[in-house]
């Protein structure tokens, strides 16, 4: 199978991605002939009407970026890579009303996310024996089983149990996906506790603040507890981070959290005044008057 496929003469490299055809926001400017960051200025304007691993993907790890071919990211936020499916693409393009958008819409669909030579996706098998309100059932009930485990966060999980329910029942429930809260903003941004103690260093003009001193104003507040191979979320964590599997190169494995940026003044105003001490005595230097007998 060809990996270019030629749409109002423009060759289209194949990007395929979680099983499916997407694009890029590049290769929608060219093949629709528009300005290059037309597709981008329009993504940006209704990305609050998009949902995100449904209509876009949103990459950011330069080796998944090079597995799928992608030479460059596309402008934005450095490294940063915006895919579009077949169904964000048709909702995307609805402002490009001219003749030319509507004979280039069809080829598109038809030619680049529906081509017949293109390898069917592989479906997630229907639990066999049930009906579809067993199905639904049984999701509530695995999703009832994990809403209380320290770390999950419940708009994500309701996500996840809506996806299941689509793929388990064959009905659309992208409109009740809709209907869920944005993510907010503080928790958009994962950091660890090397990352948390470079802000707080910035912020108040300390000398370097290690991950270990931040763990434990984390765990002297309650918000994470020692287990044999790190740190777990406590209930109180649960505010400030979630926790998830982790599997490094190395096929190291275990829990990792990730806290949001509001936990970033809560150890700051709770770092113990001696770490700032033990940086400036560190600073003098040595053999000076203060080591000089009277």
């Amino acid at each position: 199978m060809s990996n270019i496929v030629k749409i109002n003469d423009t060759d289209l490299q194949v990007i395929v991605y979680q099983g499916q055809r997407v694009a890029t926001l590049a290769q929608i400017d060219e093949v629709h002939a528009r300005p290059e960051g037309t597709a981008r200025r329009t993504f940006n304007e209704h990305k609050h009407r998009l949902v995100e691993g449904e209509d876009y993907f949103e990459l950011d790890q330069p080796d998944v970026i090079r597995t799928l071919g992608i030479e460059r990211p596309q402008g934005g936020t450095p490294g940063k890579v915006i895919l579009i499916s077949e169904q964000g693409y048709t909702m995307l393009v609805k402002p490009f009303t001219d003749d030319l958008a509507w004979q280039v819409q069809r080829q598109v669909v038809t030619g680049y996310f529906r081509a017949k030579e293109m390898a069917a996706p592989s479906k997630p098998a229907r639990i066999r024996g049930r009906t579809a309100l067993e199905q639904v059932k049984l999701i509530n009930f695995v999703g009832d089983a994990i809403k209380n485990v320290p770390g999950i966060r419940l708009g994500r999980l309701a996500a996840a149990k809506l996806k299941a329910f689509s793929e388990q029942t064959g009905l659309d429930f992208s409109d009740f996906r809709r209907a869920l809260p944005a993510l907010p903003l503080d928790q958009m941004v994962h950091l660890n506790p090397t990352q948390i103690g470079q802000r707080i260093a910035e912020q108040t003009g300390r000398g370097k603040i290690s991950p270990q001193a931040v763990n434990k104003v984390l765990l002297a507040l309650g918000l994470q507890r020692k287990v044999e191979d790190g740190y777990v979320l406590t209930e109180a964590g649960t505010k400030y981070g979630e926790i998830h599997d982790y599997k490094a190169e190395n096929d190291h494995s275990g829990l990792q959290i990730d806290w949001y940026e509001s936990v970033v003044n809560v150890v700051r105003d709770n770092l113990p005044a001696e770490t700032t001490k033990r940086k400036t005595s560190s600073r003098a230097a040595p053999g000076g008057p203060q080591g000089s007998a009277a």
